[in-house]
């Protein structure tokens, strides 16, 4: 008898098409079956990378950039990617960065402090997280070939920027208050002092205004005014104009005077103090300050005579002085002790300079220019252009044409502004074509920045001040 055919076992896709049916078989006889998990989806990869601050910056070479270069790594959909391994590298040459490895926070993020390399010129930071990267971008300024720039000799049509500017500012009497009056002893004489305040540039100033007794007992009596400028980043106090009442000697009781404190600095007599708001802005709105406040002076005080101002002015207040005598054409004589006038010579290109490389000098007013000027330009946040007429509205020297009667005063050996600032603006009014008795200027031997190191200034100072006083004060 033949044995029994044999069946050839079923095909490797026959035995996997069993499966699914035999599946179907057990669920039918109400048999469960386990599913069968997808894949697990592989885990995200960075994609791109994204700066959200610190690209290009400027600095000095081999300085800190002034901001953190800061980014996001993200996937292929947009999303931040966290715990991701993330590396900056700056180029040859182009500094060190710190950290220089890192891990991105819950939200993708990472940051470094970047140090510039020794050469100026462009440099790079690559960020790199797996495969993704990107380019971050410096630039390490070239002092010297900056400062060559930046004091060149200012042109016509900045100066003329410079006149528009100034034209544009509010210096009306607005606001005004009294804020304390009261007899004063004015170097052996009697007056009445008022401290008032009123707005100028959108914030409240403080000053006074002091009127000899008996003042305007005549009907057509008056008398000019004496605007008293202080130097130094301290303050006004009245005893200030005291000593100065005391120098002018017969002249004390021939003027009204009006000293103002400049904005962010306070304003003292004896224990009360009153501070002036607003941002200090030594020079150039300390200008706005002192006329303002000879507005002030001028509408309420009616002995004050409108058009017949003098300016004695110290250090900073002299460079203010000058300022405002080319603005304001009331100004009929100034005398300036010591004063800068000129912010594009050598001397100003040495603070500058030093400002720039982190050691501004312990000079009025420089602390302010470091922080406003020179620092902002140096990390590229203001442009070349807008520096110099930061300078320019502070040399009253390129507007020598534009100044009433000047005396000027400087010692040759002063260590605070240099005589360098006092011989600019003598050549700037002998280009004007000015000469005495409309400018006088002395230079002293010998002296520092002093006011009594100065032989013969005072009497000098007296009689300058006197000129043009008449019958009644005139």
């Amino acid at each position: 008898m033949p044995p029994p055919a044999r069946t050839a076992p079923p095909s490797a896709p026959a035995r996997g098409l069993l499966v699914p049916v035999f599946a179907l078989v057990l669920a039918a006889c109400g048999e469960s079956v386990a599913p069968v998990d997808p894949p697990d989806p592989p885990d995200p990869v960075p994609a791109t990378i994204a700066v959200l601050s610190g690209a290009n910056q400027r600095a000095l070479p081999e300085r800190t950039l002034h901001r953190p270069i800061a980014v996001r790594v993200l996937d292929a959909r947009g999303q931040p990617l966290s715990g991701q391994a993330i590396a900056f590298a700056p180029g040859a040459g182009h500094g060190a960065a710190d950290p220089a490895t890192g891990t991105t926070d819950d939200a993708g993020e990472a940051s470094t402090i970047w140090t510039l390399g020794a050469d100026p010129g462009t440099h790079t930071l690559a960020v790199t997280a797996t495969d993704a990267s990107q380019t971050v971008a410096a630039a390490a300024l070239d002092l010297e070939a900056e400062l060559d720039s930046i004091f060149q000799p200012p042109t016509g049509t900045e100066r003329d920027a410079a006149r528009a500017d100034w034209n544009g500012r509010d210096i009306s009497a607005q606001g005004v208050r009294e804020e304390f009056s009261g007899a004063l002893d004015l170097a052996g004489s009697t007056a009445a002092l008022r401290v008032v305040s009123h707005t100028v540039g959108g914030v409240r100033h403080y000053g006074g205004i002091i009127v000899p007794e008996g003042a305007g007992a005549l009907a057509d009596e008056s008398l000019p005014v004496l605007s008293y400028l202080h130097g130094g980043d301290g303050g006004v106090s009245i005893a200030d104009i005291q000593v100065a009442a005391f120098a002018l000697g017969e002249l004390r009781d021939s003027f009204v005077y009006v000293i103002p404190s400049f904005r962010g600095e306070p304003f003292v007599h004896g224990d009360s103090v009153w501070v002036s708001e607003g941002p200090e802005s030594p020079w150039d709105h300390d200008v706005d300050d002192a006329l303002a406040l000879i507005n002030v002076a001028i509408e309420t005080t009616p002995v004050a005579k409108p058009d017949s101002v003098r300016l004695l002015g110290g250090s900073r207040g002299a460079g203010v002085a000058l300022l405002a005598g080319a603005r304001d054409r009331r100004i009929a004589w100034i005398v300036a002790l010591f004063g800068p006038t000129w912010f594009f010579d050598d001397w100003v290109r040495g603070i500058v300079r030093d400002a720039a490389l982190g050691s501004p000098p312990d000079l009025p007013g420089v602390a302010h220019l470091d922080s406003t000027v020179v620092q902002p330009h140096i990390r590229g946040e203001s442009s070349r252009s807008e520096m110099r007429l930061e300078l320019v509205r502070r040399s009253s020297a390129l507007f020598a044409a534009d100044l009433p009667s000047v005396q000027l005063h400087h010692g040759d050996i002063d260590q605070v502004v240099a005589v360098s600032q006092a011989h600019a603006m003598i050549d700037a009014m002998a280009a004007a074509g000015r000469t005495a008795p409309d400018f006088e200027a002395f230079i002293y031997e010998g002296a520092g920045h002093n006011l009594l190191s100065l032989a013969d200034a005072i009497p000098r100072a007296v009689e300058f001040l006197s000129r043009g006083l008449g019958g009644g004060g005139g």
